[in-house]
């Protein structure tokens, strides 16, 4: 379990390098005014994390260009130890299980380990990893395992105009009828540096942390989540991701069509020479789909895998 001293530690440490390059650095641009963007940048606090982001870049671009790229780095670390230190008074008191309070020990742990590892330049806002790992030592998102993050959110707009008129009644009298509202839902998002991680068996495993949890929080409506992973053509190509989209939609869920973004057609070319190759041929072009869950439904599955996995052992 990561401790309180451990941080202290290691913020210590990074303060005494830092003021080693600038003895006014913290004092000119305080790691406090990146920590309230970051943790602002959700729901209807978006508008303000987009304001703060404008006024915060300038900040940073000005530690980089008069103390360089380490005394940046340095200034991130410092940030994710505050990130840390805040979470570790938190978790206890929030609505978690042993199991994900464990994960998040671990992810803490990672963090802390990877100061002396990671070179400098994955400290930068335009890394994903390090991205998640403010999302994660915020307590902005959950770690569920595998692969995968967890983020709380309503369910998309994109499947409304993504297949018609005929979709847009369809999608509407899901959510309401089905989902029983537009949120809250729980929703993945796949960790980049945990790609080693990413399988069906994992996957399973996520679904039953996320239903536990679930359990925890009854307002929660169940489990969205919008990829080109659940692209219904991406079968023929790459059969292996099929389980994304068949284990929901044999147990409950409900698919619909939701657009392509230039993001999407990136991430799904961007590991497979295959899909490239057949989408340069004009073969495939990665859409995007969404799915939601119904927490009834979502809840009914994980309760006969749990049965099933019990009889097996």
């Amino acid at each position: 379990m990561t401790t309180t001293e451990q941080v202290n530690a290691q913020r210590i440490r990074l303060e005494k390098e830092l003021t080693s390059i600038g003895k006014d650095i913290t004092s000119r641009f305080p790691v406090s005014d990146y920590l309230k963007a970051a943790k602002s940048n959700r729901g209807l606090q978006r508008w303000l994390y987009r304001w703060r982001r404008r006024k915060l870049k300038r900040a940073l671009e000005q530690v980089a260009s008069q103390y360089g790229a380490h005394a940046l780095a340095l200034y991130f670390k410092l940030a994710l130890c505050a990130f840390i230190s805040d979470a570790l008074e938190r978790l206890n008191s929030m609505k978690l299980t042993d199991e994900i309070v464990r994960l998040y020990h671990e992810w803490f742990q990672r963090v802390l380990d990877d100061f002396s590892t990671q070179p400098d330049d994955y400290y930068d806002h335009r890394c994903p990893s390090f991205g998640v790992d403010v999302g994660i030592c915020s307590l902005r998102d959950i770690p569920i395992g595998g692969a995968w993050i967890l983020e709380t959110r309503r369910v998309g707009l994109r499947p409304f105009w993504g297949g018609g008129v005929r979709q847009f009644f369809d999608y509407l009298q899901f959510v309401i009828l089905k989902g029983r509202g537009f949120g809250p839902y729980y929703t993945t998002h796949t960790a980049p540096r945990y790609l080693d991680r990413f399988s069906e068996q994992e996957m399973n495993l996520c679904y039953q942390r996320i239903a536990e949890l679930m359990k925890l929080h009854p307002n929660v409506k169940g489990y969205y989540r919008r990829s080109w992973f659940l692209d219904p053509n991406l079968e023929d190509i790459s059969p292996r991701l099929g389980y994304l989209r068949k284990v929901p939609l044999q147990n409950g869920a409900k698919l619909f069509a939701a657009c392509s973004t230039q993001t999407e057609v990136n991430y799904a070319l961007a590991a497979s020479s295959t899909r490239r190759r057949l989408y340069e041929q004009g073969k495939y072009l990665p859409t995007g789909y969404a799915l939601i869950w119904p927490r009834r439904e979502f809840l009914a599955w994980a309760d006969r895998a749990r049965q099933s996995s019990r009889a097996e052992s």
